[in-house]
């Protein structure tokens, strides 16, 4: 009985001695933190992100992922109100230059009062938070001495290279050509480096880019994406005229 008490007593004061394990520590309030990532996971250094206030323009600061692709910034204290983050990445290829807004895992604002975290990935399709919006490029297509139903013509889009922009595989693509506000086109296309053609049943159809002086009709033509018309920041297009 007596060597049980003795044995109980130092199982209690052993316990007693041990550490708990240090509680994991919170991001600090004020701070908006993050990571930067491709499609694949790979992460994306020396990106740029901007902390912008939702009311007052030209308000903002700036922070820069290091290697691992996380970054951190402060959010200021004034003015006081709400901020967001953005991130953008810009790339020479296909002798263009290309900037691509960077796809968050969230686009609530936040504020100083807050602890914040935006993740985000560098996405080449898809539909970007502004409805109506998408991260690919996109062809555009006028009829030129064809009276095909546009709505009914396909495009066939063929790698020219192995990889895309961004570095990832790139594959053929077939989509049918839409109506979009009055513009018939094929949307939301990865950029890398193709060969395009269209096709209807019983028409041979020709492309003609409608910005090359020395570009002639034919059934089969690059598609090298770039500005034409009134395009925003991050977007790109190719136009071809569309005959017979």
């Amino acid at each position: 009985m007596y060597v049980a008490v003795l044995l109980l007593i130092f199982s209690y004061s052993f316990s007693a001695c041990k550490k708990e394990p240090n509680p994991p520590v919170s991001p600090a309030t004020g701070y908006v933190t993050g990571k930067i990532t491709d499609a694949n996971g790979h992460p994306l250094s020396s990106v740029k992100v901007t902390v912008e206030h939702t009311v007052w323009e030209d308000v903002y600061v700036f922070a820069t992922t290091n290697n691992n692709g996380t970054y951190t910034s402060a959010i200021p204290t004034s003015p006081d109100g709400d901020w967001t983050a953005k991130a953008q990445i810009s790339k020479s290829a296909y002798g263009q230059d290309y900037t691509f807004d960077l796809a968050p895992n969230s686009t609530d604002a936040f504020n100083r009062f807050d602890t914040a975290h935006r993740d985000f990935i560098w996405k080449l399709s898809g539909e970007k938070p502004a409805k109506g919006t998408y991260y690919g490029a996109h062809i555009d297509l006028y009829q030129f001495g064809t009276d095909v139903p546009m709505n009914k013509v396909k495009l066939i889009l063929t790698p020219i290279e192995n990889t895309l922009i961004d570095g990832s595989p790139a594959t053929s693509i077939e989509r049918t050509v839409e109506d979009v506000a009055g513009t018939f086109m094929v949307k939301d296309i990865p950029i890398g480096k193709y060969t395009v053609k269209a096709v209807y049943p019983g028409k041979t159809l020709l492309l003609d880019n409608r910005h090359d002086d020395n570009d002639a009709p034919a059934v089969e033509q690059p598609a090298v994406f770039g500005k034409y018309g009134y395009l925003g920041e991050t977007e790109y297009n190719v136009e071809f005229w569309l005959s017979e």
